[in-house]
């Protein structure tokens, strides 16, 4: 792939020489539990919890708070596939660097469960929270509702509705990369590598999400949503990501509609990149932490970096 980050080269070919096709993700979703891995646990639980029908893994402070952000994290995975667990070593940095409460519910996948299954789980886990948030501790004025890729789209699908209907107050979103445009873009037709979520996967996952759908809805392809009275947003992408175009194209929508916006744009670098054990997805995540910082107004170590 030409242009690709010089850190991400050996992770391409590492990735190309392992690669499944769309079909073997959703028909192999083995994942492993969160007592099963390792990541720091110190000053910190971490524990599953059911909130009506839906699995949620719970990540709190040891030493409960009063009035401690929250956030609502949502994996990715194309809306195929994917689990909660495995997106613990990420948002655990939540916990640590703002002494927060995070949630990541377990939502049904596509194709056995199309839309709304996905976004009716999330929005319940929301509300949940909210209705709940003094008992847990929770500062309702400091929600985030969160997630990279497919879970970036629900991030944003479930602010939306939300919004509409006069739902939980959500402090901020941080859509990462999100999956956002329900139609095939002739941009996508440069991504064809198995090394990387290409065209072929993304148009078999909008097919699954979708189902038999004659119109989509914008709350499952937030790119066409009406985007005014959205709280701040923060998302990031590499120039080598499918949804680049779609990303800044958006990006553009939300100041148009004078929302606080910030993008950061990352050369080189495939989607995903930041979930790498590797210097440019360090910064990344520094840069995240940052940023949710401010939006949070609350006080960290982490230094000064650039608006």
């Amino acid at each position: 792939m030409n242009g690709l980050h010089p850190e991400l080269v050996e992770i391409f070919n590492s990735k190309l020489k392992n690669a499944r096709t769309f079909h073997q993700l959703i028909t192999n979703r083995a994942f492993t539990h969160f007592s099963k891995q390792y990541f720091r646990t110190e000053n910190c639980i971490v524990e599953e919890m059911m909130i009506n029908n839906v699995r949620v893994i719970c990540l709190k402070p040891k030493q409960a708070l009063q009035n401690m952000p929250c956030f609502v994290w949502f994996h990715g995975g194309g809306m195929v596939f994917g689990n909660p667990d495995d997106s613990i070593p990420y948002v655990i940095e939540f916990v640590h660097s703002f002494q927060a409460v995070v949630f990541i519910p377990q939502y049904r996948l596509a194709p056995e469960h199309p839309y709304p299954a996905a976004l009716e789980d999330g929005y319940e886990t929301l509300t949940w929270i909210s209705k709940h948030a003094n008992a847990l501790n929770i500062d309702p004025g400091k929600i985030i509702v969160s997630g990279g890729s497919a879970g970036g789209n629900l991030a944003l699908a479930v602010a939306l509705k939300a919004r509409d209907e006069k739902g939980p107050q959500i402090a901020a979103i941080l859509p990462l990369y999100p999956m956002l445009d329900a139609k095939e873009r002739s941009f996508h037709k440069q991504f064809t590598s198995p090394a990387i979520w290409n065209d072929d996967k993304n148009r078999y996952s909008w097919n699954a999400y979708l189902g038999n759908m004659k119109t989509v809805p914008s709350y499952a392809s937030p790119f066409y949503a009406n985007v005014e009275r959205l709280p701040p947003i923060y998302t990031f992408i590499g120039t080598h990501d499918l949804f680049y175009e779609e990303v800044c194209e958006f990006v553009d929508k939300l100041r148009e509609a004078h929302i606080e916006v910030q993008l950061d744009i990352y050369r080189g670098c495939i989607h995903g990149f930041d979930l790498e054990d590797i210097p440019i997805a360090h910064e990344a995540k520094k840069r995240l932490l940052h940023v949710t910082a401010k939006l949070l107004d609350v006080h960290t170590n982490f230094g000064d970096l650039p608006d």
